[in-house]
């Protein structure tokens, strides 16, 4: 279970539920992130035969069983009567694995929450633990992802916005998620041998490597660049980034300032990748 703020899913959202009861036309699927109707211990949704595949049923148990986590998509809500209506067929196997990948970030800052009201000094429960801290830090951002690698990465700016919170606690969670956050990155890394012909041939590989390092304004552990002595004419570059993609983008880029300059100043250059 993970704390919503909001009682009922709205329509087009993706959720994961625990299939609780399977009928002939209908599966049921407890949603214990939400609350539901005050009357309710959890949300509930519905999933219709037509809504479990695309393909005709023949046995609904033979799609989903008792206890199983599925993601599902909303389609209609009604809160007040507490329906939810719910689709496993529009769910597909991309949105499934996006779906599951942020729900355990979100298990993972409710226990960064928890480990808050657990630290001496803090009173808190978890209940108030997302009033004062979780919610108001969430509000800046779409991702529970996004807001726990943010945190990692740059926590003092974020509480730098949140001026209510007590300066004890804010310590004390920086603390708590500098000590149990760690962020995937990826890293490529390469040889890079260049030559400059003219004699001031130091000073042109100097600016070179200058202007390829300006290429990431704020390097941080999870994004840097890093232009190593290896021992003349070779050099090592290394870019570290979270995403592959922004690590090619990079190198890329560096090679262009790489043609740029030996193409300015007559000079050479090969990159050997490893």
């Amino acid at each position: 279970m993970v704390k919503i703020k909001k009682p009922f899913p709205s329509e087009g959202d993706f959720v994961v539920g625990r299939a609780v009861n399977l009928e002939q036309q209908y599966i049921y699927v407890d949603l214990a992130d939400y609350a539901g109707l005050p009357s309710e211990k959890q949300a509930r949704g519905m999933i219709h035969v037509s809504e479990v595949s695309s393909r005709w049923i023949k046995n609904i148990r033979n799609y989903v069983r008792i206890g199983q986590i599925i993601v599902c998509r909303v389609l209609r809500v009604d809160p007040s009567k507490g329906h939810i209506d719910l689709s496993l067929r529009r769910v597909n196997s991309a949105q499934k694995k996006k779906v599951l990948k942020e729900r355990k970030y979100a298990v993972k800052f409710e226990n960064l929450l928890q480990f808050l009201t657990e630290t001496e000094g803090i009173k808190m429960s978890l209940d108030e633990a997302y009033e004062q801290v979780g919610w108001p830090i969430l509000d800046f951002f779409d991702y529970y992802q996004e807001a726990i690698e943010a945190l990692k990465e740059n926590g003092e700016q974020i509480f730098q916005n949140l001026p209510s919170i007590p300066e004890n606690v804010k310590e004390a969670f920086l603390k708590i998620v500098d000590e149990n956050v760690e962020i995937a990155t990826v890293k490529i890394s390469g040889k890079i041998k260049l030559m400059y012909t003219d004699g001031d041939g130091i000073e042109k590989i100097k600016d070179t490597f200058s202007n390829i390092k300006k290429l990431i304004k704020n390097p941080r552990d999870t994004r840097k660049l890093d232009i190593s002595y290896i021992g003349a004419p070779f050099y090592k570059i290394e870019v570290i980034s979270k995403d592959y993609l922004d690590a090619e983008n990079i190198l890329s880029d560096a090679v262009e300032i790489l043609e740029s300059k030996t193409g300015k100043y007559n000079g050479s250059f090969e990159l050997i990748r490893n």
